[in-house]
C-alpha cells in the first residue's frame, strides 16, 4: 500500500512556462519512513509526507469532506456512514441542500436495486436509522422532504444543518462514552438506578479494602523503571504506564484482553523489547487491535 501511494499521481490543468495550456502531473507522496529493528524485524510504524503540490491541492479542493474519526468509527449502519459523508461534503462546500432522485440515492448510499423496493421499508430501515445515528454522532443534523408523483416518491431533498454549541458539546460527550449504551441513550430508554445506602459500617468497609489492597500489591521499595519489561499479569497492577496506553489507544476494548493478544502475537520477541521500543510496539498493537475490530 505504501508503494502504491508513492506511485499515485495527481493531474490538474495548468500552463507551461511558455504560457500554453498544459496538464501538470505530480506525486502524492514525497517521502516515507518505515521503521525496521536492528535484527531486521519490522515494527509496523510508518510515516509519510505529502508533496507541497499535493498539500496545496488537498487544502484548496472542494471535493474533500471534513469528517470526525470517532464519528466514522461509531456508526453501526453503512448507510449512516454514506449519508454522513454526503452531508460533511456539502457542508464543507457550503451547499447544505442535496436534491436527489431515487436512482441517485441508491447509488450514493450503496443500496442494491432489488433491496427495499417499497419506499416505506427504505425510509424505516435506511433513512430513519441513518438520521438517528447522524443526529447523535455527527457535527450536524439531517432532515429530508419527499417529493411525490402520485403516490410514488420520486425525489428527496436533504437538508444538513450544523449543530449549535450546546449540541456540539453533547455530541463530543457522547463520542467519549462507551458504544454499548448508545442506542438506549439515543432512544432515551436509559433507566436511572437508585443505589441503597450501605448496610455495613464505613469503618469496617475501610479496613476490608485496606486489607485486600495490601494482599494484592506491595509498594515498590525502589522506583520501578517505566516500560522496562512487559508485565506478566494484569496491567492494572505494576504496569500502570502500559494500562494508560491501552486505555488511550485501545478504543474501549478490555486492556488486559489486548495485552493477552499482544503477548501471544509477540511470543519470545517480547523479551528483547524495552524502553521506547517497547512503548511504541505496545501502542502500535493497541491501535491495530482497535482498527481491526472497531468499537466494542
Amino acid at each position: 500500500m505504501l508503494e502504491e501511494l508513492h506511485r499515485t499521481l495527481f493531474a490538474e490543468d495548468d500552463k507551461s512556462w511558455r504560457g500554453k495550456r498544459a496538464t501538470k502531473r505530480f506525486s502524492l507522496i514525497q517521502a516515507s519512513w518505515e521503521e525496521v529493528e536492528e535484527e531486521g524485524k519490522e515494527t509496523g510504524w510508518i510515516e509519510w509526507q505529502f508533496t507541497p503540490d499535493a498539500r496545496r491541492l488537498i487544502q484548496e479542493s472542494q471535493t474533500y469532506a471534513v469528517m470526525n474519526r470517532q464519528a466514522v468509527l461509531g456508526f453501526r449502519s453503512a448507510y449512516s456512514l454514506k449519508l454522513y459523508e454526503e452531508g460533511a461534503l456539502r457542508l464543507h462546500r457550503r451547499q447544505p441542500i442535496w436534491k436527489v432522485d431515487m436512482v441517485g440515492l441508491r447509488a450514493a448510499l450503496g443500496i442494491d436495486p432489488e433491496k427495499y423496493a417499497d419506499f416505506a421499508q427504505l425510509r424505516r430501515k435506511v433513512l430513519q436509522v441513518a438520521k438517528a445515528e447522524i443526529d447523535q454522532l455527527a457535527h450536524f443534523t439531517v432532515e429530508w422532504d419527499e417529493i411525490r408523483r402520485g403516490r410514488a416518491v420520486i425525489e428527496l431533498i436533504f437538508r444538513f444543518a450544523p449543530k449549535d454549541a450546546p449540541a456540539q458539546i453533547e455530541t463530543v460527550d457522547e463520542l467519549a462514552r462507551h458504544a454499548s449504551g448508545r442506542k438506549a441513550r439515543r432512544e432515551d430508554s436509559v433507566e436511572d438506578l437508585a443505589i441503597a445506602g450501605p448496610t455495613v459500617a464505613p469503618e469496617l468497609i475501610g479496613r476490608l479494602v485496606a486489607d485486600a489492597t495490601s494482599k494484592l500489591s506491595a509498594p515498590d521499595r525502589v522506583p520501578r523503571e517505566k516500560f522496562a519489561a512487559f508485565p506478566l499479569g494484569s496491567l492494572r497492577y505494576g504496569g500502570e504506564e502500559f494500562y494508560k496506553v491501552g486505555v488511550e489507544h485501545g478504543g474501549g476494548w478490555d486492556v488486559d484482553g489486548i495485552a493477552e493478544a499482544y503477548r501471544k502475537e509477540m511470543g519470545t520477541r517480547l523479551g528483547s523489547l524495552k524502553g521506547v521500543k517497547l512503548e511504541r510496539s505496545w501502542r502500535g498493537f493497541c491501535e491495530s487491535y482497535f482498527s481491526r475490530r472497531g468499537r466494542p
